[in-house]
Order: C-alpha cells, then sequence, then structure tokens
C-alpha cells in the first residue's frame, strides 16, 4: 500500500466524537472502579440512614363549610353557594399564616422544647468537649419558621377538605399540633364571628339612633309648617285634604248646582212669559197644573160652567139666574187669572233669587281661588316635608328590622364556624421518614449509579487512547499495529531475545504485523526503506520497539541496521548486553568510518551503529549534511534502515531525522500519553515529513484492551 492512504484531516468536530461502544466498553473494563465505588456510596448511604432521627408525620382533615351567619347576609334568602378553589386556597393561607402558627407555637409550648428551640438542647460529642457553652437565644421568628417548614398543608383533591400534616420527632407531639392548629383555626373563626356581629349590631344602633332624631326633626318640621300655614288635613286617610281644598271643591259643588237651579228657573219663567203673551193658554204652565187652588177653581168653573149649560135650555140669559149664574162664572175666572199672576210672580222670583245665588257663590269662589294660589306654594313645602318625614321613617323601620334579624342570627351564629373537623389525627406508630425500605432501594441505586459516574468520568477524562480507532480519528494517521506491554519485570534485552526463542509470543506477533505494513509502504512509488521510531514522551518503549523490528526484520532474512540516534540517553547497548562503543556521534564529526563503528547482533545478525561519545551540539549534527549522507549511504547498503530518535517532548531531533528518512513511525503508549501532546507531535512530524507518519500504540495492557474493545485477536 502507499504509505499514508488512510490519512484523514485531524482535529475535525466529527472525528472528536465519543464512540458510545467504546465508552461502554471502558466502564465495563472498570468494573472495579464501578464495584468499589459503589459498595463506598452504599456503605456511607446505611451509616448515613442509621443514624438518621425518625420523624412521625400525622394528620388532621378539616372540611370547609359554606359561609353562614354574616351580618350582610342576614336578610338574603338565596341558598349560599359552596367555598370555591379559591377560597378553599385561602383558608390555607390562613392556616401557614405567621399570627396563626405563633398563636399555635405559645399554646402548644414548642418553644419550650429542645426540638425547635436549640438553645434548650444538650452539646453532644465533639461539641461538648470543645463547645463554648455558651448557647445563643433563638428568636420566635425562627421557632415559627421551622414550624411553618414541618407543616403540610394541602387540599385533598377537588374536595373542600384540607389535610393538616405535622411532623415531629415525637408522634405524640406529632399529633397534638396538628390537632391544636386545627382547633385553633376554628376558634378563631368563632372570635372573627363575634367581633363582626358585634361591630355590625353596634353600628346598627348608632344608625338607629340617630335616624330617630331624624325622624322625630322632619316630623316636628312638617307640623310646625302646617300649623302656622293652616294647612290641616281632613277627611278619611283615603280622602285627606286641606281644609281651603275642601272649601274650594264644595263652593264648586254649590256654583254648579246654582247655575242649574237658576237656569231652570229662568227656562220656566221665559216659557210663562212666551205663554201669557201667546195665544197658547198659559195653563199649560206645570206650576198652575200643579197648583192645587187652581186646579179647584178649574173645577168650580167647569161645574159652573155645566150648570149655566143646563139653565140655558130652560131660562133666558137676562134670567135673574141666569146673570147670577154668569156674574158667578166670571169671578171665579178672575179669581184664577189672578191666581196665575201670581205664580208668574213667584215664578220670576225664584229665578231672580237663583241668579242672585249664583253670583254670591261665584264671587266667593273667585275669591278662594286667589287664596289657593299661595296656599299650593306652603301645600308644595309641606309635602316636600312630609315626603322627607316619610323616608326617613321608611329608612328607620327597615335599620329596625335590620338590627332584629342581625340580633337574632347573630345569636344562633355566635358559636357557629365555617369549618369542621372531619378527623382527628392520631399519634401515628411508624416514622414517615426515614423509611429506610425505600431509601434502601434509592441507596442501591444510587450507589450504581455512582459507580458507573465514577467509571465514566474516568474513562473520559482518561489521557491516553484505547483503541486504535481513537488515535486514528485524533491523528488523521494510519495505525500501524498494537505491541503489547511486556511483564513487569522483564527487562528490554530478554523482551527482544524472545523474539528468536519464543518466537509466538503477541509481541512477536505485533513487531511481524508492523513489519507487513512496513514492506507494503511506498514513498513516491518506491518501498519504504528507512524508518524514524520517535515518541512524545520518554518511557513509552520506543527503543523496544526499533530493537524489537530491526531484530524481527533480520529474522526473516533481510539485511537491517539499527542507528541509535539517542545522543542524549542511549541504551541499545544496554538492551543488548554490551558496552557502550563508539557509534554515530564518531562517523558524524569523521573520527571513525562505518567498518569501525558497525557491529552485528549475534542472535538475529542485524547490525547495531550505536550513539557513541555525547556531541555538544547534537541536533546541529543530526540536521547536517554528513547526516543525510550516512542515512543514502545506509539505504543504499541495507534493506532497511530503522533510526531510533529521542522523544520529541526532549528534543526536536526526532522531528529533525523523521525529515531525512522515507516514513515515521510515532511509539503511543498506551492509555498513557496524552491526546493534546500527540496531536502535537504528529503536527511537527507531519510538516517535517509531508504526514508520511503512522503511529503504533505500545505497552498495551491485553486483558484490560479487549475488555474494553472486545477485539479478542489482539493479546
Amino acid at each position: 500500500m502507499i504509505f499514508g492512504d488512510r490519512r484523514r484531516p485531524a482535529g475535525g468536530s466529527g472525528d472528536d466524537t465519543v464512540n458510545p461502544w467504546d465508552l461502554l466498553r471502558g466502564i465495563w473494563a472498570r468494573k472495579a472502579v464501578v464495584g468499589g465505588t459503589a459498595l463506598a456510596i452504599l456503605l456511607i448511604s446505611v451509616a448515613f440512614i442509621a443514624i438518621m432521627t425518625p420523624t412521625y408525620t400525622a394528620e388532621t382533615l378539616l372540611r370547609i363549610e359554606p359561609r353562614a351567619g354574616e351580618i350582610s347576609r342576614f336578610d338574603d334568602l338565596s341558598p349560599l353557594s359552596l367555598p370555591d378553589q379559591g377560597a378553599v386556597e385561602s383558608e390555607i393561607q390562613e392556616l401557614t399564616s405567621y399570627s396563626m402558627i405563633a398563636r399555635l407555637v405559645s399554646e402548644t409550648g414548642l418553644d419550650k422544647t429542645a426540638e425547635f428551640n436549640p438553645s434548650l438542647r444538650k452539646e453532644e460529642g465533639l461539641g461538648a468537649l470543645f463547645g463554648s457553652g455558651k448557647k445563643k437565644n433563638v428568636a420566635l421568628t425562627e421557632i415559627v419558621e421551622d414550624v411553618q417548614g414541618r407543616l403540610s398543608i394541602y387540599r385533598k383533591g377537588e374536595s373542600r377538605v384540607i389535610s393538616i400534616n405535622f411532623t415531629s420527632q415525637v408522634p405524640a407531639r406529632a399529633a397534638l399540633v396538628a390537632n391544636r392548629l386545627a382547633e385553633l383555626y376554628i376558634q378563631k373563626q368563632i372570635e372573627t364571628r363575634q367581633a363582626l356581629h358585634g361591630e355590625a349590631t353596634g353600628w346598627l344602633r348608632e344608625q338607629i339612633d340617630t335616624l330617630r332624631e331624624e325622624v322625630r326633626k322632619s316630623e316636628a318640621a312638617a307640623e310646625r309648617f302646617r300649623s302656622k300655614h293652616g294647612l290641616f288635613m281632613t277627611g278619611e286617610s283615603s280622602d285627606r285634604a286641606t281644609l281651603p281644598q275642601r272649601e274650594l271643591s264644595e263652593l264648586t259643588s254649590q256654583l254648579v248646582l246654582a247655575e242649574a237651579t237658576y237656569s231652570e228657573a229662568q227656562a220656566r219663567l221665559s216659557l210663562a212669559r212666551d205663554l201669557a203673551a201667546g195665544e197658547r193658554d198659559i195653563d199649560t204652565v206645570g206650576e198652575v197644573l200643579n197648583s192645587a187652588l187652581i186646579q179647584n177653581l178649574r173645577q168650580q168653573e167647569v161645574q159652573l160652567q155645566s150648570q149655566i149649560a143646563e139653565m140655558s135650555a130652560t131660562l133666558l140669559p137676562s134670567h135673574p139666574r141666569m146673570q147670577q149664574a154668569n156674574a158667578n162664572l166670571k169671578d171665579l175666572q178672575t179669581q184664577i187669572s189672578q191666581e196665575i199672576k201670581k205664580i208668574s210672580g213667584a215664578l220670576e222670583n225664584e229665578a231672580q233669587i237663583a241668579r242672585s245665588r249664583v253670583s254670591t257663590i261665584k264671587a266667593n269662589l273667585n275669591k278662594l281661588k286667589r287664596q289657593m294660589g299661595a296656599l299650593n306654594q306652603n301645600e308644595v313645602e309641606l309635602r316636600a316635608l312630609e315626603r322627607e318625614a316619610a323616608a326617613n321613617r321608611q329608612l328607620l323601620e327597615s335599620f329596625l328590622t335590620r338590627y332584629e334579624a342581625a340580633s337574632s342570627k347573630a345569636e344562633a351564629d355566635a358559636r357557629a364556624a365555617d369549618a369542621r373537623i372531619v378527623s382527628l389525627a392520631e399519634p401515628p406508630s411508624q416514622p414517615s421518614f426515614p423509611q429506610k425500605g425505600a431509601l434502601g432501594v434509592l441507596a442501591v441505586a444510587a450507589s450504581l449509579i455512582g459507580g458507573i459516574a465514577a467509571a465514566f468520568i474516568v474513562q473520559v477524562l482518561a489521557p491516553g487512547f484505547l483503541t486504535p480507532e481513537q488515535l486514528e480519528r485524533t491523528t488523521g494517521t494510519p495505525f500501524l499495529g498494537i505491541v503489547p506491554a511486556p511483564g513487569k519485570r522483564t527487562p528490554l534485552g530478554q523482551l527482544t531475545s524472545n523474539l528468536v526463542y519464543r518466537p509466538h509470543t503477541p509481541f512477536a506477533e505485533s513487531l511481524r504485523n508492523l513489519l507487513g505494513h512496513l514492506m507494503t509502504a511506498r514513498v513516491n512509488g518506491r518501498p519504504a526503506k528507512s524508518v524514524t521510531i520517535t515518541s512524545c514522551l520518554r518511557g513509552e518503549g520506543r527503543t523496544a520497539l526499533a530493537l524489537g523490528l530491526a531484530r524481527t526484520i533480520a529474522l526473516g532474512g533481510r539485511s537491517v541496521i539499527l542507528v541509535e540516534a539517542d545522543l542524549f540517553t542511549p541504551s541499545v547497548h544496554r538492551a543488548l548486553g554490551d558496552q557502550a562503543r563508539w557509534g554515530l556521534s564518531e562517523v558524524l564529526t569523521g573520527r571513525a568510518s562505518f567498518e569501525h563503528v558497525i557491529h552485528r547482533d549475534t542472535m538475529t545478525g542485524a547490525h547495531i551503529l550505536q550513539a557513541g561519545t555525547p556531541l555538544t551540539n547534537p541536533t546541529a549534527a543530526l540536521g547536517s549534511e554528513r547526516m543525510i549522507w550516512i542515512l543514502q549511504a545506509l539505504a543504499q547498503t541495507y534493506d532497511y534502515v530503522i533510526v531510533d530518535t529521542p522523544a520529541l517532548s526532549e528534543s526536536g531531533d526526532g522531528q529533525i531525522l523523521s525529515r531525512l528518512t522515507d516514513v515515521t513511525i510515532l511509539a503511543v503508549q498506551w492509555r498513557r500519553t496524552g491526546r493534546l501532546a500527540v496531536s502535537r507531535a504528529v503536527k511537527q512530524l507531519a510538516a517535517a515529513t509531508s504526514r508520511r507518519v503512522g503511529t503504533v500504540l505500545t505497552q498495551m495492557n491485553a486483558k484490560e484492551y479487549r475488555a474494553v474493545t472486545g477485539d479478542e485477536s489482539r493479546g
């Protein structure tokens, strides 16, 4: 393959995402952390539950009734409405008010108990040994706030029942406080109702006394005005009127009768005069016809005329009897005429009297009308005074009715309240807190969550890399392999010697896998021959990797030379069990040639070029043209040139040498080397080598790796 064909840009937002499966496997790999943390949390929780002081909660039920007995509703006959949600919530606020709780504290003596008054508590433990002995007095406000915090008052569902719950360390005290609060609430309602009734009836009494005085004054003013202006009333209550009004009415009636009488008399007189002046007989007049004297005279006239008619049949007119009879008839007719004249005169007198009476009544009526002009104005003022007096009297009667109703209702409702106790609290037998069963389950769950959280934090905050995928995502370079960690006491020389004696160990397999990547690597179309092996930090297994890779190549029958370029702290000779010899520094300075400093590994046949003696400025020497010539000469002689450099955190030699070789392998210690350090190292190497960099995870713990990744093929 072409070395670096799997490279991706490093540091992208999508590349830094955490693989959830890797995270879960990492947590599972830290089962010891999970178990230890969970056990510690569980033990602490159990100890805390064991030392907790138990508390008991008692419940009293209070039912809110429809409001009755209010002084403003005594004359309201409409049915009382039930309390709504707002009214019930208002009563709850009343129950939890400061004044109510302060009264509860005073009456139940809670301020004299150590549970609610810290100044009464005895100091125990370290407080008794090191305490000053002085206790600060606790204000009533603090005790009231403590009691309010232990109270739980709420509405039962959608009902009108209020639940009063109080929590205390003493069961009997919890029941006592809950019951006493309900009793105090009812008692306060009764006291408030009595005070309200007292205020209302007192106010009504004051208003009634004031209205009585107003009625007396208004009625007296009306009577004085009536007496002063003579506006006395007569008649029944349904037909009452003042004397001038009644006189006017009577004169009007008399005038009507007098005018009718005058009209009638004048008509009879005119008729009689017309009959007397005309040819018609005046005897047809009603007064004439109704006169008994005239009727008697007419009968005599008829009888006398009848006698004359009989006598005229036998006697001559000149006969004395005839003459006497005619003389009597004439006298009788003369008497009738005189009587008719008297009747006519009487009709004329009667008409004159009727006319005079009409004139007199009219004169009196006009006079009375002139008087009524002033009397009407007085009467208007009198009616206003009477209306004022009537209004005051009606208002007084209304207040008297209200006062009687209020007094009777106050007596009936003096001991009534708008609430009643449904059930009294009994001292609870079981504590409400702590509920050890529920807390135990919660403690177990919390301990498990805490253990997992601890493992999660450790996993997330772990500085190193756990999987090849994480390393590739972070660096953007090809991942070349994993080198397992040696035993705790396995020296470097023995580790690489096992390549010969134990060729099938995981360490040997990992190096052969790395060699396979190297053999297939291409640089500008040609096989890669020179390799720089470096690391971010000291102690990441860089030298073991370089020596092991060189021996593996040699065991494969290829020529290879290991160039130790760590001129600060050379260690290859110790790994080989050899003494320090001249090496690279002598070739760089020209003091020795290749044949004098290159030695052969007796176990594998690989050639070794040690670091040699220290130089004053090794960085300049390694970046010189001489070093380029050395590497080119070695590349022409050997199949592979392996260059072991110092750690990048200690020197820039690795960056310089990576520019002179075909490829660079960066050794990263599994789970130890920080991601930031690796990213910086890759950027340095990529800038020097056109990104021809590959990474290797070293010193991998096979057991933990399998637990983290689930990859059974490693280790």
